[in-house]
């Protein structure tokens, strides 16, 4: 799912930016979440990351976890099964 995760996706249809969620973060959070971090969770290079980061980018965007992931989002984490 690399390059169209349900977070860009979600971005692009609510018309904000990489950048606005990294200031809206900063700006509510004491340890905001990077912007080269935000970029790589967007683009699916990033799947394994620490769920305070879900949190914020979840308040930031006031929604919920399974808005913005999905299992598939994690699938390449596991061995195939037979």
């Amino acid at each position: 799912m690399k390059g169209n995760t349900k977070l860009q996706k979600m971005l692009n249809e609510r018309n904000l930016t990489q950048k606005w969620l990294y200031d809206k973060i900063k700006e509510q959070c004491v340890t905001p979440v990077g912007e080269y971090q935000i970029n790589r969770i967007c683009k699916g290079k990033t799947t394994n990351y620490h769920i305070m980061t879900l949190m914020k980018i979840c308040r930031a965007l006031e929604c919920t976890p399974n808005e913005i992931i999905t299992k598939s989002d994690f699938d390449n984490l596991y061995k195939n099964e037979q």
